[in-house]
């Protein structure tokens, strides 16, 4: 008897029973929004545009803040690779 007969008949043809052992489902599922510890944007104090022009010039302007980052230490980084040593400039190999 061909598949066919057998489905057209009505007769169930099952499969063989599985061997495995299902895992139960948790019991319970949490979930924590990656929004939790956000803070929202505050208005931050305003205070007058001439009392802020004094700090800077109390504190030496721009030319302090160029000092500081001359007086940082070199970094021991690599300089970088040549992003371009792989191409082969317009000649075919």
């Amino acid at each position: 008897m061909s598949w066919s007969c057998l489905i057209v008949s009505g007769v169930a043809v099952a499969a063989p029973e599985e061997k495995t052992q299902l895992q139960p489902l948790p019991s319970e599922l949490r979930y924590t929004s990656s929004l939790t510890n956000y803070k929202g944007y505050t208005d931050q104090a305003v205070q007058s545009w001439r009392g802020a022009n004094d700090r800077v010039g109390q504190v030496g302007g721009w030319r302090a803040y160029a000092k500081e980052i001359a007086e940082q230490p070199a970094s021991n980084a690599q300089p970088a690779a040549d992003p371009h040593a792989g191409h082969h400039k317009g000649t075919q190999r």
